[in-house]
């Protein structure tokens, strides 16, 4: 059974070009699911020309607008794509996607991406990561410059935490690195990154042992070929990206904590750092 029957793609008004709606349609075509294209649209009273009044410039700006997403997504519904048009009128879009998302029932929020400086990343959130710790749902970050090159799926995991919350997450992620890869037929790998000396010993209670020690044996817990297991000395923020461009990973999946709080906090900073490093597609799992 697919896990993304209903897809949600946050469509971007200030480009022609939608990668997102590309990477949703390529999805549902596996998945037989339906697609969501949603926008949030907000022009000042200002900036809508010869408007008489905010209410009839707001109308429109959506009547506009509404014509432009029933031109864009009409060849997709020409080639038998279920696909239907939303949008709110708001200046706040981070949140009104996740209330959209949560409204829509999605499984998969999916958003076009650009990376973001250093300095942007210490003075704010960006509204990727803002996106990714309050979607209902695992997002996808689409990069712009590529699309599938059929190489590789990796799953980033947190080995050494014994936190049930991590080790759920960590769940969670194979979940739907495995589903990505059957739907693409990519191999898939897994990599963590752990200190000189990493215990695995909660990992290892209750798992089949198998022929070749811990590696083996945690690989074939995960579902994964033992080769393709990479257990890694050093910090996640520089193990994931750059494993990730030795094997010319498509896409990396990803966990994200929600939670307030230290560990919550951690996990968060972790990934926003590895965010910028990474030259594919991300999913976050949360």
């Amino acid at each position: 059974m697919s896990l993304y029957n209903n897809l949600f793609v946050v469509i971007d008004p200030t480009s022609k070009a939608q990668p997102a709606m590309e990477r949703a349609a390529a999805i549902a075509k596996k998945s037989k699911g339906r697609v969501t294209a949603f926008s949030a649209i907000h022009k000042a009273i200002e900036d809508m020309g010869a408007a008489s009044s905010r209410k009839s410039g707001k109308h429109a700006e959506l009547k506009a607008w509404d014509a432009q997403v029933k031109d864009m997504i009409a060849p997709y519904k020409d080639k038998g794509l279920k696909v239907k048009s939303d949008r709110y009128w708001t200046a706040d879009w981070y949140a009104a996607v996740s209330r959209a998302a949560l409204r829509d029932g999605a499984d998969l929020v999916i958003k076009s991406t650009f990376r973001h400086g250093k300095l942007q990343r210490l003075l704010h959130s960006t509204s990727d990561f803002t996106i990714m710790r309050h979607s209902p749902a695992p997002v996808l970050l689409v990069r712009e410059r590529k699309s599938f090159s059929g190489k590789v799926i990796l799953a980033a995991l947190d080995l050494q935490s014994k936190d049930e919350g991590h080790l759920a997450l960590n769940n969670a992620v194979m979940r739907h690195a495995h589903q990505l890869a059957e739907f693409t037929g990519m191999p898939l790998h897994v990599v963590s990154a752990t200190a000189a000396k990493p215990d695995f010993s909660h990992l290892l209670a209750g798992a089949e042992e198998q022929e070749g020690g811990v590696i083996p044996t945690l690989a074939h817990a995960f579902g994964v070929k033992p080769q393709n297991f990479h257990v890694v000395r050093g910090d996640a923020r520089n193990v994931i990206p750059r494993k990730a461009e030795e094997l010319k990973a498509d896409m990396v999946v990803i966990g994200v904590s929600a939670r307030s709080g230290v560990k919550g906090v951690l996990v968060g900073t972790t990934v926003q750092k590895v965010l910028d490093k990474l030259d594919c597609d991300v999913m976050a799992v949360n």
